[in-house]
């Protein structure tokens, strides 16, 4: 076998240690607990002779397979496995409420300055304009972080950070509606206020449209992996 070097030791179980963290029913501490049992296990078969690469691959058996230590350790965190299932639909109601929210103050906003400026015989356009741009903003952040995995928005869509969008953002929003009134009248925001629910019906289904697609994908996955 070929000399393994401690990075390739440390890259090996780094990927193993990630297989394990993507299963819903193992905590942090238990990985980490994990790791410690397979380092121990692996000093003790190089003390017998073994190679780096043959005693990781032993220890990693001895352990045993990802399958079998999620079903084990999920008897033991259903608490949090529970957690674990239901912050992802929550975390993804929060984001749609969020964007919607964020959506609508960006549209008060627009027509406003918009107003300022002396565009009010166009505000029906600039509104359109305004809210396809935001859509396509969505769908271009999106596809960057598909592609590139390693952007880390842990932070930005934590639940703390979410509502305080909806939150601040609705405020913002509330507060702007009287003024908005007043300079176009109700006639006219009631037309532009049209073009936002439509916006918010077309993002309603384009996520309805990923969710399925993302469903079947992971459910085919599966099927493929049972059949093997």
């Amino acid at each position: 076998m070929e000399n393994w070097t401690n990075i390739d030791l440390n890259k090996n179980i780094e990927i193993w240690k990630s297989e394990l963290s993507k299963n819903s029913k193992m905590t942090t501490d238990n990985v980490n607990e994990l790791e410690s049992h397979l380092r121990d296990g692996m000093h003790e078969l190089q003390l017998l002779g073994l190679s780096i690469e043959e005693s990781l691959l032993v220890a990693k058996n001895r352990i045993g397979n990802v399958k079998n230590l999620a079903t084990e350790f999920g008897k033991v965190n259903k608490g949090f496995y529970f957690r674990n299932w239901i912050f992802p639909y929550l975390k993804g109601i929060l984001f749609f409420i969020a964007f919607i929210t964020a959506t609508e103050l960006i549209f008060a906003l627009s027509i406003i300055t918009a107003n300022g400026f002396g565009f009010s015989i166009n505000l029906n356009y600039v509104s359109i304009v305004v809210l396809t741009i935001s859509f396509l903003i969505l769908i271009v952040i999106s596809s960057k972080i598909y592609k590139n995995t390693s952007l880390n928005l842990r932070k930005l869509t934590s639940i703390p950070v979410l509502v305080s969008v909806i939150l601040v953002s609705k405020l913002l929003t509330i507060l702007s509606l009287p003024f908005i009134t007043r300079s176009i009248g109700i006639s006219e925001f009631g037309s532009l206020t049209l073009n936002l629910n439509v916006h918010k019906l077309i993002f309603g289904l384009f996520i309805l449209i990923i969710s399925c697609t993302v469903f079947y994908a992971l459910r085919k996955e599966n099927k493929v992996k049972i059949a093997e």
